[in-house]
């Protein structure tokens, strides 16, 4: 006799039932939409399209253009994040918690923002540019803040933190006791790092090395800002929709899609085959030379540089937010103070709107993303099924799409009445935004609650029904509670990630929900660059803010020994 299901596992099922529904809707048919688009012409289905696309050598160089500062991405951000993971874990001994936060800023303010502070600093007319033109023995311009180098800069200054944190992790499990033996053996210095160090560390960078590439493709306000001319792919999409060309930019799309789930897939499978098994008898390993002190200034040295690079574009933005535009564009150093930026922002609700609309679609999004997520990591550890884990599958999917990727296919799906939006167009309404950056979200949001749930012990839980407790006074009461740091801490993340979010912003806004990243590019482009870094100045406050509250909530992630 077949067994009745248990009002438990009726519940999940349902849930499940309707998660897959949401997540074919949002994510899994606009992707498949936009790729069946690519390969429609007037005659139907055919590769036509891609024909004439590769035909030509100038789309030919932005595939290899997005390939290459995607490339560039990695190696630059690599060679940062691991020589200050090696750092702070082997030679950095006073002032750890200062520089571990200092080091954490770039992931925590918007990238369109750090953008804008760079090229106040580094531009034609910014400071630094202008205080080295001032030397005697410089002629010409010192170097040129723009193109493809210009766009590196700024990556490997916002992205090198997945390299960072990821390896200073991984760091903590090099053995003690097998350096010694290599050691003991004759090894050396380069020994040690061959044998010892990198396969420890090897699954760590291969992880992040995926994430910054698949980040670095996708990027939009570096290539749009000062790219110079520098085409690729985000920003070819981005003009092909705003031409009304769709069926390129699904071509685009789908090569960008290309790109990055078979990025994802070669990093993924490198990392499950040089995957490292952590000895529970590990001895941590200390760092002890007789060069230690001269290794270490050189470390600190170097160190001390790149806090500067972190701390001075922050810097540089609350400083010229009281600054009038008119000093910043004439001034070498810009004087004139006032607060009239400030109260053009506060002062009128058209020009506070951005701002408010941002909150409110970024606190949107991480409340969807919960909510879809959390139940599902829950359930698929207690009560996994073959529905739950095709969910979870699909909700990690948006980890290897690029933003503009997530943008065109809800443009391509929703601009029509569609039945996963109750016979409604999104397309220009309020909500499209936070549904974009919620589906970018997922993985996130689900990864930080697998982590919370791996802290709550199953055994607690059947202690607790066994008391005489249900499922749901078990959940509120031993399950919640153990879950709510690591859940918020990915929820502040998500927040901060979306408020400044620009690609998908660029794509997707509307007369209802303009975003403040827009907005801060388009006062600069207007000539308002006061009103413009006073926007910023008031999203790194708020970000400051949010990334304290997370070192204060996830401290197992972030703590500095």
């Amino acid at each position: 006799m077949k067994k009745k299901p248990t009002a438990g596992q009726t519940g999940s099922t349902i849930f499940a039932l309707a998660l897959l529904f949401l997540l074919v809707g949002y994510i899994l048919y606009p992707t498949t939409r936009t790729v069946m688009q690519s390969f429609t012409d007037d005659v139907g289905y055919s590769w036509a399209g891609y024909v004439r696309y590769f035909s030509l050598a100038q789309n030919r160089t932005v595939i290899y253009n997005t390939l290459l500062v995607g490339i560039l991405g990695v190696v630059s951000c690599g060679a940062v994040g691991i020589f200050l993971a090696v750092y702070m874990r082997f030679f950095c001994r006073r002032h750890r918690r200062l520089i571990q936060i200092l080091l954490l800023t770039p992931v925590m303010i918007p990238g369109v923002v750090i953008v804008i502070a760079f090229i106040q600093l580094y531009g034609e007319s910014g400071m630094i540019t202008k205080l080295l033109g001032l030397l005697p023995w410089v002629k010409d311009p010192p170097y040129t803040f723009d193109g493809l180098g210009g766009v590196v800069f700024v990556l490997a200054y916002t992205q090198y933190v997945y390299f960072y944190l990821n390896v200073y992790t991984a760091l903590q499990y090099v053995d003690k006791n097998v350096v010694e033996s290599v050691l003991g053996f004759g090894g050396g210095v380069f020994a040690v790092a061959r044998d010892v160090v990198v396969p420890v560390i090897r699954p760590a960078v291969l992880i992040s090395a995926m994430t910054t590439f698949l980040s670095a493709v996708s990027a939009y306000s570096a290539p749009s800002l000062i790219g110079n001319g520098l085409r690729v792919l985000s920003t070819q999409i981005v003009k092909a929709k705003a031409n009304y060309n769709m069926p390129l930019a699904s071509i685009q799309v789908t090569i960008l899609l290309a790109v990055g789930t078979s990025v994802t897939a070669l990093f993924y499978g490198l990392s499950r085959k040089y995957a490292w098994e952590v000895s529970p008898r590990t001895e941590y390993f200390q760092f002890v030379s007789r060069r230690r002190k001269w290794l270490g200034r050189v470390f600190s040295l170097l160190t001390g540089i790149q806090l500067a690079l972190v701390v001075l574009p922050v810097a540089a933005i609350a400083y010229l937010s009281f600054v009038s535009t008119k000093s910043i564009m004439t001034d070498i150093f810009p004087h004139l103070f006032t607060l009239e930026n400030y109260q053009a922002i506060f002062h009128s609700p058209r020009v506070l709107e951005p701002m408010l609309n941002s909150i409110k679609m970024s606190a949107l999004a991480v409340a969807i993303g919960i909510v879809l997520t959390l139940p599902a990591a829950y359930l698929g550890r207690r009560s996994p099924s073959p529905l739950l884990r095709t969910a979870e599958a699909l909700l990690m999917l948006p980890w290897c799409v690029p933003a503009s990727v997530i943008a065109i296919n809800l443009i391509n799906v929703f601009n029509v009445p569609s039945i996963f939006a109750f016979g409604k167009p999104l397309i220009g309404t309020f909500i499209i935004l936070p549904i974009a950056y919620a589906i970018a979200a997922l993985p996130l949001l689900l990864n930080a609650g697998r982590i919370a749930l791996s802290g709550v012990s199953a055994d607690t839980e059947e202690a607790s029904r066994s008391l005489g407790a249900g499922p749901l006074g078990t959940f509120a009461r031993i399950v919640l509670p153990a879950l709510t740091p690591g859940v918020l801490s990915g929820a502040i993340l998500v927040f901060v990630r979306t408020m400044g979010e620009y690609t998908m912003s660029a794509l997707l806004y509307g007369v209802y929900n303009r975003p403040i990243s827009v907005c801060v590019v388009t006062n600069m482009q207007e000539y308002h660059v006061g009103v413009s870094l006073a926007y910023g100045a008031l999203i790194i406050v708020l970000c400051c803010g949010l990334m304290w509250a997370v070192l204060k909530l996830d401290r197992s992630r972030f703590a500095v020994e």
